[in-house]
């Protein structure tokens, strides 16, 4: 897993009003607790984000292995950066910094069945893009171009982020 320092005032410039519309055509939409419609709205996440002192982005490139269906490759690297991300606030706890919220990719994927209101709060992870980040145009400040389709690739990505105080 790769991780990026990042001033978290940037993500102000990466708000997409578009990117959060995408949620609807989802399939977890209004059925994840912690996708939309269920989330606070744009404004709450420009005005509470850039609240936080520290960011970091984390993200791992996956190969796409075509002998696995790609909803089982899909479901096992958001796993695998959701249990970092957990891992990480944990690790920023226990080192004294109080405040931190973590965003995964895509829908969380902790319970197999979501309801609503969330069942493990403490364990779910809110989408970077349910949030209305334009996260294809935030990782090119990091070099990193994001393609799709991605199930026509040969890799794909999985992003996470934290902020902290």
């Amino acid at each position: 897993m790769i991780e990026i320092k990042f001033d978290p005032f940037l993500l102000l410039g990466y708000f997409d009003d578009k990117v959060r519309e995408q949620c609807r055509s989802c399939k977890r939409y209004g059925i994840s607790a912690q996708c939309p419609p269920y989330l606070p709205s744009l404004e709450y996440f420009q005005k509470v984000l850039s609240l936080y002192k520290n960011g970091i982005i984390v993200y791992e490139q996956f190969k796409n292995d075509k002998n696995l269906a790609w909803q089982d490759l899909g479901k096992q690297s958001s796993l695998k950066i959701h249990n970092y991300l957990l891992n990480k606030r944990q690790e920023l706890f226990n080192q004294g910094h109080v405040f931190a919220l973590i965003f995964g990719s895509g829908s969380c994927k902790w319970c197999p069945n979501c309801i609503n209101p969330c069942r493990n709060p403490d364990k779910s992870i809110i989408p970077i893009e349910g949030c209305g980040f334009n996260v294809i145009e935030l990782m090119k400040e990091f070099n990193i171009e994001i393609q799709f389709p991605i199930e026509n690739k040969d890799s794909f990505y999985r992003i996470g982020m934290i902020l902290y105080d």
